[in-house]
This record gives structure tokens, sequence and C-alpha cells, in this order.
């Protein structure tokens, strides 16, 4: 078999495992990520000009004839899955001990393919804390945090610094609050997942209009330990049309407005959202009209049929 050949079949098997891992994605989530990913074939079609090596320590990366080999390793007991230079999965399942060390191991990883890599997913660590260096991936459209289980809270002053990222996702992992200022200004994020954690607060500005994120159409905190919402879904309906707010699977009995918002039939229309409150603890449609400050709700039904758009199981 050809050095060519053999290049070509060890990079379709490093797609395959790459796949493999966008195939644990929620429905939305697959959507979403194939549209960020439609140069991924046209980036397979080069690799017939790349010579696929296995490095040290479960590394697979692609590396071109006239470029050096990138110089860091793949941390110990860890899998790097790098099915071009654009993309990037680690797996440390095998990794039980030396947290400390294995946050150094992936600064100095990253740090030396931060300059060309777009998306990153790091899968079951031992991480209690987000490594620095995720912080610096300039050009990073999409960060993918799942089952990390000892990660309990998300850095101030990191995501901001992303000023390309699109998608974030952050699930089945430790975290219990989430901090206003986490996403403030990335006026390209469309797509934020928080579910299936174990999240009782959130700031009441970090989805609402003062924290700038025009772009962002999708915000999954579904299977979490919320018990109260303040007004930001409404608030981001009157801005973004089609908006997908879902808070499926809480404790929500309680709707605040610590931002002092109100709507009646003279207001800026909600521009058809879909707010999912199933599975909560809401016991009447009231609680939420008088929570949000809403008046005026039949003329609204009358008048605009956005507000069928919100979705409840209440108690028969």
């Amino acid at each position: 078999m050809s050095t060519v050949s053999a290049a070509v079949i060890a990079s379709l098997f490093i797609q395959f495992l790459f796949r493999n891992y966008v195939a644990g994605f929620t429905g939305q989530e697959r959507m979403i990520y194939s549209a960020f990913s439609s140069e991924l074939g046209e980036n397979s079609r080069k690799v017939r000009d790349l010579n696929m090596t296995s490095g040290t320590n479960g590394v697979l990366h692609g590396e071109r004839k006239q470029e050096h080999a990138v110089s860091s390793l793949c941390p110990t007991d860890c899998k790097c899955v790098r099915p071009d230079l654009m993309h990037l999965v680690i797996h440390c399942e095998d990794r039980h001990t030396n947290v400390t060390s294995l946050s150094h191991e992936i600064d100095s990883y990253l740090l030396s393919v931060a300059h060309v890599l777009a998306e990153l997913i790091i899968v079951k660590t031992p991480l209690k804390s987000v490594p620095e260096s995720v912080c610096q991936l300039k050009r990073l459209t999409l960060l993918k945090l799942i089952a990390n289980k000892r990660l309990t809270g998300l850095p101030d002053n990191c995501f901001t610094r992303l000023p390309e990222l699109q998608f974030f996702a952050a699930e089945q992992s430790g975290f219990t609050s989430i901090q206003n200022g986490l996403f403030d200004n990335l006026t390209n994020l469309q797509y934020v997942a928080l579910a299936n954690n174990y999240i009782s607060s959130i700031g009441s500005h970090l989805f609402d209009v003062t924290a700038n994120l025009p772009n962002l159409r999708e915000i999954y905190l579904l299977n979490n330990n919320l018990t109260e919402i303040d007004t930001w879904p409404v608030q981001r309906a009157q801005l973004i049309n089609g908006s997908v707010i879902n808070l499926y699977q809480n404790h929500i009995s309680r709707f605040t407005n610590s931002l002092g918002w109100h709507y009646d039939c003279n207001s800026a229309p909600l521009l058809s959202p879909s707010i999912d409150l199933r599975g909560n603890k809401i016991r009447n449609l009231n609680d939420m009209l008088r929570g949000w400050n809403i008046t005026g709700l039949f003329c609204c039904i009358n008048a605009r049929s956005q507000w069928w758009f919100f979705i409840f199981d209440l108690p028969q």
C-alpha cells in the first residue's frame, strides 16, 4: 500500500472518531454544528497533501509536508483527535490523577495550535477549572465542554476574549450558578447550551439586552435546578425573531422582575419566541403574568398570536 493511500485511510478513520463525538450532540446542536463545519469536507480533500502521524500519548494529527510538526504532546492518559488543522477533541476519561498538571499540559498543547484552531471539544476530564489557554483561542467558533464532572464554575473574563465564538456548550458537568458578564459583547454568538447541570441561579443580566448578544437565538437550560426566572426570555423575544429558550425540567415556581420590565398592548411585539417551561412547578399562568408585570393579555392575544409560543404543562 502506498504512503498516500495509507494517509487517506488514516484520515478517514480519524474523521470517523471525531464525528462519533459530534453524534453525542442534541438534535439542535447537530444542526448548528453542521452549519459551522461546512468547511470540513473541503479540508478532507486536502488530506492527500498530509502525512498522518500517530504521536506519543495518543495524539493523532495531520502535518503538512512543508510544515513542522507540533512540538507539544497530547496530555498524558488522554486522547487528542485532530481530523484537520481546525478541529480538535481532547478526551481524558482515563486520566484520574494530577489534575493541576493536566491543566498545564492542556495549556501547552492548545497554545501550540491556537493560531489555526476553530473548534474545540473537551470531554470527560477531571479538570476543576477551564484552562487559561482556552481563553486565548481567538479564532474559536465552537467550544464544547462535556461531562467534566468536577468543573463547577466558568471563569470571568474568558469567553469574552473569543470574538469569533458562535456556539458554546457546557453540559453534564457540575455547574451550580452562572454569573453575569460571561458572554458580554459576543456579537457572533448564536447558541448557548448549559443543560444537564446543577444550576440553581443565573445572573439576571447574563442574557438580557445589556449583555449585547444580538445574534444569540437559542439558549438551553433544561434539566437544571432553577427555582425562579427573571424577564430576560421575554426581553430577548422583543429583539430576536424566533428565539428559543428551553427551561424544561427545572423547579421554577417564581417569576421575578429585577430588570423593571413591563409589557402591555402598546409594547413592542414578541417576535414568535418558543419559551419552554414544561416540567416546572408553575401552578397558575397568573404567577407569570404578575411576576413579569404583563398586563393587557387578552387584547395582546387578539391582536398578536405570539403568546401561544409559551409552552406550559399546568396542573389540572
